[in-house]
């Protein structure tokens, strides 16, 4: 894994900042205060967000209301991209807003809570470690030098507890505090099922007087299903006597049904017959009056109708034509006149401007009275035309009016002969059809009596059908009483048996409870006796192989770091015991550079020990050290360039104030603060 790029928005001392980290060691140079750690802090809020207890105010920049921060990391082949956003509420806190994840180009939107599961995850850190908020990134990558000082100078059962929690190793607590609850609910699930199974004797004394009712009423169900089986024969002999008079009851009524319809039917058709013959005289009525029609006479009317319609259109034709001839004589007569009048009143010409004599305008107006004379000559003619034409047209228009009057009496005729001819055709229908309905009233009439007669045959058939079905009623009346009965003793016996077996599950489950006693007994005995001490004694053994490992590289780190006057170990608190010629010295009393000496020795060693147990987590190969070199003397600050190069980290972070840490590094990014902060080009 690999930071290639931060930007931050308000954040801290920063308004607006895009810093590029390169491979290989980077150091943060700059006066204190110039806001070196808030870039640190950025990279942690991009990574993590807002941890449980801090406050959005310790990293928002004062005087605005959201901050951004955008970090661009390498892990394995992947190119991820995290964003996250605070924003003061209108209540006045300060939460986060947004979380946007994009990996090789894949952006999502997530919730606080999914961004932290997805980070975990692209980090590769234990599951455990999504519940321990940045825990493992603050003591593998970046733990700030004081707070290192201050874990040494914890109680010694805190730092314990601090290390069990971010080495894993707290798993043993709870799993002896979980056995501890486990012995007790066990405790009392015994005393409990005890309880429960106490009375099992007394149950089964229950058990056998309930059988005894069981035998008792089984035999009085026996001798009632006996009974109702005699009682079901008789009633359904009984059913089969009274639907066969039924049947009979059935017949009886079909019959009077089929009379009552064709008494219906009957007077419906003689009053069909009456009323056709009504209609027939009144049709007969109708045609006596002789109707004389001749087809060929329309048919020769509706020609001449139609000769001299195309007569009349052509002489209409004709004379619009005349009218649109004698409208352009009238328009070409009016052009000599106008030309004449033109020529007669010039005195020059308007083209060679010479005077106009009277000679040429006199014969000019010759020319044009020649002209208007023909035009006269042939407009006579040709209104003389027209009104011979219009003559003809009023005479022709006459004539056809006649034909056509002609044409309308003929087809009215028509219509009346063809209305005739129908109510003959109609009048032959409706006798046939009266024909047909005087011999079906005569054969209904047939049928009519030869029903009453089959009718009469039925008469005493209500009388035994009413006895009958009484003597069915009285044993079906004794059958609903025995049925009852037998139902309820069946109901009695049913909830008897199932009294019995809940009897028998309860017994069986009180030898089972039995049974979980002992077995709880002897978890019990397991879990006080072996398990308990058990893991008491695994986490002794990994707390040891932990410790030696941890103070072994705690020694290296620290005899680089230190005189060699001095020597550390770790005891069983995991707290730094510092000798000097086999003289234990108090931390306290230590110089502030080996004060910090033993702190950054301390940190590196936890590192490596981390990222021993846990080898495949993502931020392994990346160190980020802010300040550790507070207090060091020039040989200690020399030792540093020995340091790096045996970290051997991919990506080394390093904030510091000091100039002669810049030879040290690969690269140097200098930080200046005028109001705000950033980087000096």
């Amino acid at each position: 894994m690999r930071f290639k790029k931060l930007t931050i928005e308000n954040i801290r001392s920063y308004k607006n900042l895009t810093i590029e980290f390169p491979r290989g060691s980077i150091l943060l140079a700059g006066n204190i205060g110039s806001g070196k750690t808030s870039i640190l802090l950025g990279l942690q809020f991009a990574l993590f967000g807002l941890q449980p207890g801090q406050k959005g105010s310790s990293i928002l920049r004062q005087g605005t209301d959201s901050a951004y921060a955008c970090l661009e990391l390498d892990i394995d082949e992947n190119q991820v991209i995290i964003e996250r956003t605070i924003k003061k509420s209108k209540a006045g806190g300060i939460t986060q807003d947004s979380n946007v994840l994009t990996v090789n180009n894949i952006r999502e939107e997530l919730s606080t809570s999914e961004m932290k599961d997805r980070v975990i995850r692209l980090l590769n850190y234990p599951k455990e470690f999504a519940k321990k908020s940045n825990l493992l990134y603050k003591f593998t990558v970046y733990t700030p030098q004081e707070e290192m000082k201050s874990i040494i100078q914890e109680k010694p059962e805190i730092r314990l507890d601090t290390l069990r929690h971010i080495f894993g190793i707290d798993r043993y607590k709870r799993i002896k505090d979980n056995a501890q609850i486990l012995l007790q609910k066990i405790k009392e699930s015994v005393k409990i099922k005890e309880i429960l199974s106490a009375e099992t004797n007394l149950i089964k004394e229950k058990l056998a007087q309930e059988n005894e009712k069981k035998i008792i009423l089984t035999r009085e169900v026996n001798n009632l299903n006996l009974e109702h089986q005699r009682l079901s024969i008789i009633k359904r002999e009984k059913e089969q006597e009274l639907i066969l008079k039924q049947g009979t009851i059935d017949e009886r009524n079909t019959l009077s049904s089929e009379l009552d319809k064709k008494t219906i039917l009957s007077q419906a058709k003689k009053d069909s017959e009456l009323r056709m013959k009504k209609e027939i005289v009144l049709m007969q009525k109708q045609v006596s009056e002789n109707i004389d029609f001749s087809e060929e006479k329309l048919r020769n009317v509706i020609a001449l109708l139609e000769k001299h319609r195309k007569i009349l259109e052509e002489k209409n034709s004709k004379f619009l034509d005349l009218s649109s001839q004698v409208s352009v004589l009238n328009s070409r007569k009016e052009r000599p006149l106008t030309i004449k009048d033109q020529i007669t009143s010039l005195e020059n010409c308007p083209t060679c401007l010479q005077k106009v004599s009277d000679d040429h305008k006199h014969r000019i107006g010759k020319q044009t009275q020649y002209e208007i004379e023909e035009i006269d000559r042939e407009l006579e003619q040709k209104i003389q035309e027209k009104e011979i034409l219009t003559r003809d047209l009023e005479k022709e228009k006459e004539l056809f009016r006649d034909y056509e009057s002609d044409k309308n009496l003929l087809q009215q005729e028509k219509i009346r002969y063809e209305h005739q001819k129908n109510i003959e055709i109609k009048i032959k229908s409706d006798a046939f059809v009266l024909d047909r309905t005087t011999n079906e009233i005569l054969t209904l009439q047939t049928e009519i009596s030869d029903i009453q007669n089959k009718i009469e045959t039925f008469a005493s058939s209500q009388q035994n059908f009413e006895t009958t079905k009484k003597e069915f009623q009285n044993i079906n009346e004794v059958f609903r009483i025995k049925e009852i009965t037998l139902a309820t003793k069946n109901k009695e016996l049913e909830i008897l048996k199932v009294r019995l077996q809940e009897l028998l599950e309860e017994i069986q489950t009180k030898e089972k409870i039995r049974e979980d006693v002992i077995k709880l007994r002897g978890l019990q005995d397991w879990l006080q006796e072996k398990f308990i001490s058990m893991i008491d004694l695994t986490e002794k053994n990994v707390m040891s192989k932990l410790r030696r490992e941890f103070s072994s590289i705690f020694n290296e780190w620290f005899t680089v770091l230190v005189s060699d006057s001095l020597s550390v170990r770790l005891d069983e608190d995991f707290t730094p015991v510092i000798t000097n010629q086999d003289y234990e010295l108090d931390y306290d009393f230590l110089s502030g550079g080996e004060r910090t000496a033993t702190a950054l020795a301390y940190r590196l060693s936890l590192n490596q020990v981390l990222n021993s147990i846990l080898s495949n987590i993502k931020t392994k190969d990346i160190v980020i050290l802010d300040e550790p070199t507070d207090g060091f003397a020039t040989e200690q600050i020399d030792k540093m360039r020995d340091i790096f190069e045996q970290l051997k980290a991919e990506q080394i972070i390093l904030v510091s104030h000091e100039e002669k840490i810049e030879s040290f590094v690969d690269h140097v990014i200098r930080i200046t603060k005028d109001g705000i902060s950033q980087i000096q080009n």
